[in-house]
């Protein structure tokens, strides 16, 4: 297992989709701030604010995420190296996929942390840029204060992160089914606008709301800023890893060992 972990990191880090994924989404993440920065300023018109949360994670990591999911778990039936990781049985390479995407989640949603992180250190005044607002990240800088602990902000970064992991782990289960990485990227960034519709519509209708409140999907859950309750971060957190290894075992189900033959 340790080997196919370190394989499949290697191989990750050397992909050149990957790498762009990457840099884009870093690139995102600053522009984001900079545009946002210069809308509280007044720069620019809060009309711009539009275009500018086009930028923000909510659209970027699902688009970029999906594409990883596709490399991580596609590249290994497109390029045939799925038999040489068979060896080390199903089970061990459906868990080996979930645990590599999950430190790309990490790296993926690392700016945007560190981002958020440098503003609030910084004291940088965000007021008037609410309209930019599209996830924890700029309602922490905005929402921020004295009355607020440390522990509690980096918990509310933790939670988030496990949830957008939570969010994206359907797609290990698609992309073990199709094994194509163009139509994982355009089945997650489909699911992306999906979910976010659903959780709309659910939140009007008490039963759907209640089943959607027990996935990652939904708003209060995906929304767990410094407005949250410490409990409210945990469970979170909780559901977020039960889908996931939800997910996990459907895709290990799916994945028949006649498909590494």
């Amino acid at each position: 297992m340790n080997g196919l972990f370190k394989g499949t990191l290697y191989r990750m880090y050397k992909s050149t989709g990957v790498r762009v994924a990457v840099i884009l989404t870093y690139i995102a993440a600053i522009v984001y701030y900079v545009l946002a920065s210069m809308i509280a300023e007044g720069k620019f018109g809060v009309d711009m604010a539009g275009s500018v949360t086009g930028l923000g994670d909510a659209m970027i990591v699902w688009l970029f995420g999906s594409l990883i999911v596709g490399i991580l778990v596609g590249g290994d039936f497109e390029t045939k190296t799925i038999h040489a990781a068979s060896r080390y049985g199903r089970d061990n390479i459906v868990r080996n996929y979930v645990f590599v995407f999950g430190i790309m989640m990490i790296i993926l949603l690392l700016p945007y942390v560190a981002g958020s992180v440098i503003c609030i250190i910084a004291g940088v005044n965000m007021k008037g840029a609410e309209a930019t607002s599209v996830s924890i990240f700029m309602d922490n800088i905005l929402s921020y204060n004295s009355d607020i602990s440390i522990g509690k902000l980096i918990l509310s970064y933790v939670s988030y992160v496990v949830v957008v992991f939570g969010q994206l782990s359907i797609l290990i289960v698609v992309a073990l089914k199709v094994r194509k990485t163009v139509v994982v990227t355009c089945v997650g960034f489909f699911l992306g606008m999906l979910t976010a519709l659903i959780s709309s519509l659910a939140s009007k209708v008490e039963i759907l709301d209640n089943i959607y409140g027990l996935t990652p999907y939904n708003y209060s859950i995906s929304r767990l800023g410094m407005g949250a309750e410490i409990y409210e971060m945990f469970r979170g957190i909780g559901i977020s890893l039960l889908f996931t290894g939800i997910c996990g075992f459907i895709g290990w189900l799916s994945f028949r060992k006649a498909d590494i033959k």
